[in-house]
């Protein structure tokens, strides 16, 4: 380490193009260990389970073309068609089809005061069924009995008086032991629901809402003209399910049948705008990274450049290529030190204020540690060619004018 001493002197000399490159690793290490949180985060999210089979799921809407007051048979001979078929599993129909941006939400609280809110939910009422339909798995408690499950026109948080939650919920209602929560009872708009069970996982209909595990589920169906099918085709039967059912639906005259897609093609719409965001967030990174090379590369060449006589010199008293090389490696390392330690203590700073704009959790240590070896690493192969120009420099450029 004898060149780290000259190495200070000569920074300290020529203070200009260190201190900016400093500022540049320090402004991209800041952006670089926030963006990569958010990219990571993101990941999580578009990938977060949803509880449901999604592999044997496929969804539509679908009118039901007959009058008001034959709404309820019209819809339970569907039903009945459907589920005749060899390829189906089972079938229900929801208020709202998780991951299509369209659903209720609603404020769940302690009591009929909405001072004692406990947390937004997403809101699902459904059919019988619906727990084998979707590959729900209850994990505390019960599901509704076929006496509970309502076919109405009229609202359904009117018809029910209990309901079921997420794990999510749970943990929301009594955070002390969520095992606690069956049996408990919590209002809605001042109404009071006994909880009868717990589902693991039910992602609500939101893909960006960040808390989307939240959700509850009403042992009622709000009938309309129009309803939403979800419907569980056999293992590997998915594509013959699909056409079966859209056969035996289209030969209802005045049928209408829309947004008739498997639940993969579902999954990818919702997430589509959080990919291309994630894919925005991976280019920046990789862009900063980039543009931090260039940065070191273009103030190594710039030094090298102007202590073209100093080298020679150091060739001519017999200084090894291997022994320049070294220089300006060691002289790179302390300047992007120099750099990500600034860039750290900023880095947390922007942190605090994305936690609060953006609910983030904080920055993990591992991320600092994993940035500045990336950093560090990316500026070694930056100063590398233009050290081994500066290796391959003659030592009688000593004796020339600079």
């Amino acid at each position: 380490m004898k060149d780290f001493k000259p190495i200070l002197k000569t920074l300290w000399k020529n203070k200009t193009s260190p201190i900016l490159l400093v500022i540049q690793i320090a402004v991209a290490f800041t952006i670089l260990i926030n963006v990569s949180h958010m990219a990571v985060n993101k990941w999580h999210e578009i990938h977060k389970p949803s509880g449901l089979d999604e592999a044997n799921l496929f969804t539509f809407t679908a009118n039901l073309p007959v009058e008001p007051e034959r709404y309820k048979a019209r819809l339970e001979q569907d039903f009945a068609d459907i589920i005749e078929l060899s390829s189906v599993e089972n079938v229900m129909a929801t208020n709202s089809i998780p991951l299509t941006n369209w659903g209720l939400g609603l404020a769940l609280n302690k009591t009929e005061s909405d001072e004692s809110y406990i947390t937004y939910a997403g809101i699902y009422s459904m059919t019988a069924d619906f727990v084998e339909t979707l590959g729900l798995e209850v994990i505390l408690g019960r599901q509704f009995d076929q006496a509970e499950m309502v076919l109405s026109s009229a609202d359904y948080t009117v018809q029910s008086s209990t309901l079921m939650v997420t794990k999510a919920i749970a943990e929301k209602i009594s955070p002390e032991d969520w095992t606690q929560t069956v049996g408990k009872t919590i209002y809605i708009h001042g109404r009071p629901y006994q909880i009868i069970g717990v589902v693991n996982e039910l992602i609500a209909t939101w893909p960006n809402w960040m808390r989307n595990e939240r959700s509850i589920i009403f042992p009622a169906y709000t009938l309309t003209k129009e309803s939403k099918f979800m419907v569980k085709a056999r293992e590997g039967q998915l594509k013959q399910a699909m056409d079966e059912v859209h056969t035996v639906l289209m030969r209802h005259p005045g049928r209408i049948i829309d947004k008739f897609h498997d639940f993969t093609h579902t999954r990818n719409k919702g997430y589509k705008p959080m990919t291309s965001s994630l894919i925005i967030l991976f280019a920046v990174t990789i862009g900063l990274v980039v543009i931090t090379m260039l940065g070191t590369f273009g103030q190594a060449r710039f030094a090298i450049l102007r202590r073209k006589r100093q080298i020679g010199t150091r060739r001519a008293l017999g200084a090894t290529k291997w022994q320049i090389v070294r220089y300006y490696m060691l002289e790179n390392i302390v300047i992007t030190s120099i750099g990500i330690l600034f860039g750290a203590i900023f880095a947390m700073l922007l942190n605090v204020k994305l936690m609060d704009f953006f609910e983030l959790l904080s920055v993990p240590s591992e991320y600092f540690l994993f940035g500045a070896v990336a950093v560090l690493v990316a500026g070694q192969f930056a100063v590398i060619p233009p050290a081994l120009g500066a290796a391959n420099i003659s030592p009688a450029s000593a004796t020339r004018s600079a």
